[in-house]
């Protein structure tokens, strides 16, 4: 039987945990830095050059970082996350306009593979509660302006020059305010996969990004999105079932007689939900954002968890993957 174990942590700026996590993280993060052979990956002064260059803001975070870690080549390099190997998940999004503004996603990933940390943390300012990824990532989030993003694979194969799209995400949460904001920092700021990126901020504000390496950004006004782009006629898809859960997301959208509650619940059962037993990349859990209240809700098939910026309590939850 599948298991994770989340840590739930808080700590205001880096330090002692984080560097359990990174200690805790990096054999798994070598192997997977270094599969290509060292040569693949840039060089020190590339990575700061393009960190510098694209996330002036969080510059100083990163070698706050490195000071703490005594890092060497290989860590600088690993945690700029500029030029990493190819990473593919699943995921399902959906953006709620109801009695309050919700952002819902499933995480599908395999369970060996994933961080499970949700981290509450203020390094510029900002109070971000995130489920980190390469330990100073993330998958998604929610910061206390109100801003909310997650993140999909986006369903291609190419590549190009540019970061990992989880410290893009960790640079919007720490920097922006509003959907617009974060649209513009998505604009300028490289990535170097196909992405479908979920934004919804406390205004009600929101959009859904295609991001893609060798095309312009697109802005849609979508409430949903899978494992798929529409723009360029592909037909293959990295995920046989990703139009099937974005028919499901649809429906679920369009059906205002269900709360958010209701809705959010709908991802704990097929198709959205994955079962690790019969999916590579299964479902590890759903998170519901609420930026009006400043809220997350964790939630699995038998437990669920609350966390505010208000009442965040740290914990451990221990997650069996039951067949379903």
């Amino acid at each position: 039987m599948e298991s994770l174990k989340f840590e739930v942590i808080k700590e205001t700026t880096p330090g002692e945990k984080f560097k359990q996590l990174f200690e805790k993280n990096w054999p798994a993060y070598r192997a997977w830095y270094l599969d290509e052979g060292e040569a693949a990956r840039p060089t020190y002064l590339e990575c700061v050059s393009a960190l510098k260059k694209y996330m002036p803001e969080l510059f100083p975070v990163y070698e706050q970082i490195l000071e703490l870690l005594d890092a060497d080549d290989i860590q600088a390099r690993f945690l700029s996350l500029y030029q990493p190997p190819p990473f593919y998940s699943g995921c399902s999004q959906l953006i709620v306009k109801r009695e309050e503004d919700a952002l819902i996603r499933n995480y599908d990933f395999p369970p060996m593979l994933c961080e499970a940390t949700i981290m509450h943390s203020q390094w510029l300012g900002k109070s971000v509660i995130a489920m980190s990824d390469c330990v100073w990532g993330a998958l998604d989030g929610i910061n206390d302006s109100g801003l909310a993003v997650s993140i999909a694979y986006g369903g291609r194969f190419v590549q190009g020059e540019g970061f990992g799209i989880t410290i893009v995400l960790r640079y919007v949460l720490e920097t922006c305010n509003t959907v617009q904001e974060a649209i513009k920092a998505f604009k300028r700021i490289p990535v170097h996969l196909d992405y479908n990126i979920a934004l919804l901020d406390k205004t009600g504000g929101h959009a859904t990004l295609f991001i893609a390496p060798d095309r312009e950004l697109c802005v849609s006004p979508a409430n949903t999105s899978t494992n798929h782009q529409d723009a360029g006629g592909q037909e293959t898809l990295f995920l046989e079932d990703s139009k099937t859960r974005l028919d499901a997301l649809n429906q679920l959208a369009s059906s205002y007689l269900q709360s958010i509650q209701e809705i959010t619940l709908q991802f704990l059962q097929p198709p959205l939900y994955r079962p690790q037993q019969k999916f590579q990349s299964g479902t590890l859990y759903t998170a519901a954002y609420l930026p009006q209240q400043g809220k997350v809700h964790y939630l699995w098939p038998a437990q669920s968890l609350t966390l505010s910026f208000d009442q965040f309590t740290e914990q451990e939850v221990h997650i069996f993957y039951q067949p379903t």
